[in-house]
């Protein structure tokens, strides 16, 4: 497990790297995207489509090939240049920097530890997520799909629910571990099903730009959080403290953080093309909310704040974001733990997201098989 006290160990170094760079394996994630507006082709994506995509890992001569039934044309790439290790993906043997070396990836990718399994993907189910506890380890690096039709031309609205209690800042906790890693795969009940993997992409762009999805904004930190799978949050209160079944009373509270579990909680630090990619599971609900993804911009070294709301200074944006009802239930409805959970009377308003004063944001999301690939731009304006 990488602690806080590990981070600030490392030696000093001539390099121009902050510490949440050198955390990530020199530097952030090797994204490529195609940045186009509305009148974008159709299908451009490949989603829902067979692929047969080959993708050189950066730096390291890692050659990846991807064959099966995928949900888009995306591949994989190792941000490590200095592990060797092999897995099967899609049938094909792959070499270099993969999933199977857990060590390499927890120590570059900020992984907190937990069960983990080396990662095979057969094109339509993935396995080897973390189970439950702490959750969020290393892994097989996500490269964006292109982001052809997801335009967004207007300034991406606020929330009314805005930041909400629970979340954390990287450097909150002296002994945590770090947030700044893209797979954040995890759960509160290890006994359960740990629900659909999601591979999200936010792309973040300057909507003071005079073009129509707006400039790529790079080198700023893009935080995440969710619940898991059955409608738990990571982080906060005692076992049993949270009863996602039954309307929240505020229990655990906001300054009740004294759990360290972190699964479906992280940050990237966005790269040329403003993306980051997190690795997750499709968020389930609790009572009192619909399904949703909080999301927060800082400047990059941002400073924590503690327990208060993050207003001005180093911060840029909070909102959160929702998934079309009609997509929703085409994983609550199908796969577990979600489906148990449907017969709860207040399931129905949960996948509406239409609560009084929320964004309107709504991720392009497909389902392949058991893997959901979601989108997201988010337009704000940089000071």
């Amino acid at each position: 497990m990488t602690t806080r006290a590990d981070r600030t160990a490392l030696p000093a170094a001539p390099l121009t790297l902050n510490r949440r760079e050198a955390l990530q394996g020199l530097g952030v994630l090797a994204v490529a995207t195609t940045a186009a507006c509305s009148d974008a082709s159709p299908g451009s994506e490949n989603l829902g489509g067979t692929a047969d995509a080959t993708t050189t890992g950066a730096g390291n001569g890692t050659s990846v090939t991807t064959g099966g039934s995928t949900s888009s044309s995306l591949s994989t790439s190792s941000a490590s240049a200095s592990t060797s290790s092999s897995a099967t993906v899609g049938g094909t043997n792959t070499t270099g920097s993969a999933a199977t070396d857990t060590t390499s990836a927890e120590s570059s990718a900020g992984g907190s530890g937990g069960s983990t399994n080396a990662t095979t993907t057969d094109g339509s189910t993935t396995t080897g997520e973390a189970a439950g506890g702490s959750g969020g380890t290393g892994g097989d690096e996500l490269s964006a799909p292109p982001f052809d039709d997801v335009p967004v031309c207007t300034a991406s609205p606020t929330d009314g629910a805005g930041q909400g209690p629970f979340y954390i800042h990287d450097q909150e906790k002296d002994d945590d571990v770090s947030l700044y890693r893209q797979d954040i795969r995890g759960r509160y009940d290890a006994a359960a099903e740990p629900g659909i993997e999601m591979q999200l992409h936010l792309r973040i762009l300057d909507a003071t730009s005079t073009s129509c999805n707006g400039a790529p904004v790079s080198d700023v930190e893009v935080y995440i959080w969710h619940t898991d799978a059955q409608g738990f949050y990571s982080g906060f209160g005692n076992p049993g403290d949270q009863k996602p079944d039954e309307p929240y009373q505020g229990v655990p509270g906001q300054n009740d953080l004294d759990n360290p579990d972190r699964f479906c909680r992280g940050a990237q630090i966005s790269n040329a093309d403003g993306v980051v990619s997190f690795r997750s599971i499709f968020p389930g609900w609790y009572n009192g909310r619909d399904i949703h993804i909080h999301l927060v911009v800082l400047k990059k070294g941002s400073a924590s704040r503690g327990r208060d709301t993050y207003q001005g200074g180093d911060h840029l944006f909070t909102t959160q974001f929702y998934f079309e009802p009609e997509f929703t239930r085409s994983v609550h409805e199908v796969f577990e733990p979600y489906k148990r959970r449907t017969s709860i009377a207040k399931y129905e308003d949960a996948v509406l997201a239409d609560e009084a004063n929320n964004s309107g944001l709504r991720a392009k999301a497909s389902l392949s098989g058991e893997l959901v690939v979601a989108q997201m731009q988010i337009l704000l304006t940089p000071t």
